[in-house]
């Protein structure tokens, strides 16, 4: 799929999908999630709010087993949810946390991790984040709910169910092919 010029191959896709599902599965994450610093929390990590920052959300590595993600308290909360999601995303795809110790170690605590320009990784982030807050399965089961006899979809309802923003349920069911 092509987005913005930057190919996300189906192979990545499934990949962080699955690894999403994973992680849903080894730390028993409920779905839909009511409180995604609770999640963080079981993960080893905690949230602060940084009224000073420029970006949406941030992480670094606090030490061997436990990471920060910092966020802007000036998001709703949906926005905060795909924010908090799309930084657990940059923990397991790119800075190793618990899926490549090697790349782990090699981070140094308390840096920041800022993004080095790729876009590629951040549409990766984007794909974990909705992978963890609307998994597939779960995710076509609610479309399903919401669908009228005439084959309309209620996606509003969907992004409540999922305390997503309308337009992250949207892409998502656009990836998983579900809407036009």
């Amino acid at each position: 799929l092509m987005k913005g010029g930057v190919y996300m191959d189906t192979l990545t896709r499934e990949y962080i999908n699955e690894l999403a599902e994973l992680i849903i599965e080894i730390y028993d994450i409920r779905v839909p999630i009511k409180n995604i610093d609770e999640i963080v929390e079981k993960l080893g990590g905690r949230v602060d709010d940084e009224r000073e920052s420029l970006y949406d959300g941030t992480i670094e590595k606090v030490n061997q087993d436990s990471f920060c993600i910092t966020v802007s308290p000036y998001q709703s909360e949906q926005r905060k949810n795909f924010t908090v999601a799309h930084e657990l995303g940059h923990l397991f795809l790119h800075m190793g946390y618990k899926t490549n110790p090697q790349i782990w170690e090699s981070h140094k605590s308390g840096k920041k991790y800022q993004r080095s320009g790729t876009t590629e990784q951040e549409y990766q982030a984007n794909e974990f984040a909705a992978s963890l807050l609307m998994p597939k399965s779960k995710f076509i089961e609610e479309l399903r709910k919401h669908t009228d006899k005439d084959g309309r979809i209620d996606i509003s309802a969907v992004a409540r169910h999922f305390n997503v923003s309308f337009s992250a349920a949207v892409n998502r069911g656009r990836f998983l092919r579900y809407i036009k």
